[in-house]
């Protein structure tokens, strides 16, 4: 063997050994589960049955956009920069589950009023919406869970306790759809968060309450303020894909036409799984060597081209192949919806190549407030545009916005991230950015 294949062989030794494989096979195995569980609830629920489902979920998922207040994030981030130091971790996972969990409970007791008495533009969401009011309870204990393991570099047992929690959601949600329609939808989130909190505690050991063993006095205001401005981060960006069935809703609310809209974003947003993925193994070392300008700039180039050069690819496949893709998975029924389809075909190329690496990856370099800016700017753009171009051009008015939004979110990302890696370590090495 030569020195050549020598090296590649221990690249991907190290890969293995350090979890890569785990966490990306674990995506693959999760997206894959999700991708059948939508084919099956397409076809098992009835286009408006599944329209009224898309309706209260995006009414929750708006809502659940502050969940624990960013503080999931924000343990993450001091426990990956003290290297996973396991009692730190132990601490700050504690402080951050009772500050996030009395949080949500706010969060909870708002979806029961907007379920009870606010008014909806489609009614028949109104029972699934009160029944989801405890959710975010369940599902913040959980994301703390799997942050908890992420910050330990258990990439393996993160990785096969993310498939759980996706497999048991999609059993339980196929069968008791079966039975309750879509309250049966309802039921599979719940028996999945919960079950797999279960498992987290009781299988992997992780302790989400534990007396502090040590004093972290000194970072509780550095974790509230990562943890805010990471809520407003995530949430901002997320509201992007939120608001666009949001606003439809609003100007056409019809359930066959959110359902079809449904049905053209379920392939490019389960391709996100691909960045995210790579993200998910990479963000601890990111941080850990946020002070190190060649090795942060060497690694991100890597990702950049490659990931950049299989983005496109399926990209490509994606918007030649659409009328078939459509018609053979979801069916002639929503056929409609193939211009959308392409549209957010071509946006997952630039989401997955720029917008999702540098907008993780810049909060590895703590630039909160910049990512802030971003997510306030593309929030803005988003509620304008969805405004306008969903009255113009309906459902495809809804893709334009987004490619738009994208577009600007990831050249302001991209260009503020290679400006961070060339300045890293100017500033002190754990405070939190001035502007």
């Amino acid at each position: 063997m030569n020195t050549k294949e020598s090296s590649i062989t221990a690249k991907v030794k190290k890969l293995f050994t350090t979890g890569f494989f785990h966490i990306f096979g674990g995506n693959v195995i999760n997206k894959v589960i999700t991708f059948v569980s939508g084919i099956v609830l397409v076809h098992l629920l009835s286009k408006p049955e599944y329209g009224v489902f898309t309706y209260a979920w995006n009414i929750y998922g708006i809502v659940f956009l502050f969940s624990g207040m960013g503080m999931d994030s924000s343990m993450l981030q001091l426990s990956s920069e003290h290297g996973g130091e396991p009692e730190y971790t132990k601490s700050v996972c504690s402080y951050s589950t009772r500050f996030g969990f009395l949080f949500n409970i706010l969060l909870s007791l708002a979806i029961l009023i907007i379920g009870l008495f606010c008014p909806l533009k489609i009614e028949a969401g109104r029972p699934l919406l009160i029944a989801l009011c405890l959710l975010p309870l369940f599902q913040y204990l959980f994301s703390m869970i799997s942050q908890y393991l992420r910050s330990q570099k258990r990439n393996k047992e993160y990785a096969t306790l993310a498939v759980i929690n996706t497999s048991i959601c999609f059993v339980v949600s196929v069968g008791a759809a079966l039975l309750f329609r879509a309250m049966g939808l309802v039921l599979g989130y719940y028996a999945a968060a919960i079950i797999s909190v279960a498992l987290g505690i009781l299988l992997y050991k992780v302790h989400l309450y534990s007396k502090d063993t040590i004093d972290i006095s000194a970072d509780k205001k550095a974790l509230l303020s990562i943890g805010l401005v990471s809520m407003v981060n995530n949430g901002l960006s997320q509201l992007m894909y939120l608001l666009d069935v949001f606003v439809l809703g609003i100007v056409d609310p019809q359930e066959t036409i959110l359902a079809s809209y449904k049905v053209a974003t379920i392939i490019p947003t389960a391709l996100t799984f691909i960045p995210q993925s790579l993200m998910v193994y990479v963000y601890p070392y990111f941080a850990e060597h946020k002070d190190d300008r060649d090795w942060c700039l060497k690694r991100y180039k890597q990702i950049l081209l490659g990931l950049g050069a299989f983005n496109l690819l399926i990209s490509a496949v994606l918007c030649l192949g659409a009328p078939l893709i459509i018609r053979l998975i979801f069916g002639y029924e929503y056929l409609d919806c193939v211009p959308v389809f392409i549209v957010l075909s071509i946006n997952y190329f630039i989401s997955g190549t720029f917008r999702i690496v540098s907008g993780n990856l810049l909060v590895t370099q703590r630039r909160l407030k910049f990512n802030l800016l971003v997510a306030i700017v593309s929030s803005v753009t988003n509620i304008i545009a969805d405004y306008f171009f969903i009255q113009w051009w309906g459902s495809m008015g809804a893709a334009f916005a987004t490619v738009l939004v994208v577009i600007i979110s990831s050249i302001m990302s991209t260009v503020r991230l290679i400006y961070s890696f060339k300045h890293a370590g100017v500033t002190e090495k754990n405070s939190i950015e001035k502007g």
